[in-house]
């Protein structure tokens, strides 16, 4: 017998959240936000959940205190000729955990998004603080999640042009799968 899906998936009712949603975002931030600093790493954070298309499984902590190496870490990125490449050691995609490079446009150890106190950005602050943004700026916190990003992300590559084997490269899909993301 396999495992493969024998049926098909339930539509996802999660909302995209779109670039016009994230630079209204950017713009939110420092009012939900107790400080400059948290304000930067939350616009950070948003950014690259957006533009990487990453879920948060492959880039934020599981707690502020985590140690178990699932947030990206300033040795999971690099430099080189004015690029920025970007190792994914954990993505949903990557059974055998061997990791994958995102390229990315565009000393320090430890995780790469990090509280002024040194703790770690993790999942429910993210989700926290983009409930506010999302509740600030009117629309409704029920119908988004951290995977909103992922969704927008996918949603914004498919209509301005990508292919569908660049989207699937962006999104790290080895399969079509990635169709039912397309809002």
């Amino acid at each position: 017998m396999s495992w493969a899906r024998t049926s098909t998936c339930v539509p996802d009712g999660r909302h995209p959240i779109m670039l016009s949603m994230l630079q209204q975002f950017m713009g939110q931030l420092p009012a939900v936000c107790f400080s400059q600093y948290e304000t930067v790493l939350f616009q950070t954070a948003f950014a690259i959940a957006f533009y990487g298309a990453f879920r948060s499984s492959e880039f934020l902590a599981v707690s502020r205190a985590d140690s178990s190496g699932r947030a990206i870490a300033w040795h999971d990125v690099t430099i080189a000729d004015g690029v920025a490449y970007l190792f994914l050691r954990r993505s949903k995609t990557d059974q055998q955990h061997k990791g994958v490079w995102v390229t990315l446009r565009a000393t320090p150890e430890g995780p790469l998004l990090i509280h002024c106190d040194g703790t770690c950005l993790s999942r429910y602050q993210f989700a926290s603080i983009l409930q506010l943004c999302l509740r600030v700026l009117g629309f409704p916190p029920s119908a988004f999640s951290i995977h909103s990003f992922h969704i927008g992300a996918t949603t914004y590559a498919a209509g301005h042009g990508m292919t569908s084997q660049q989207v699937m490269a962006l999104g790290r899909w080895r399969s079509s799968a990635f169709r039912s993301y397309v809002r």
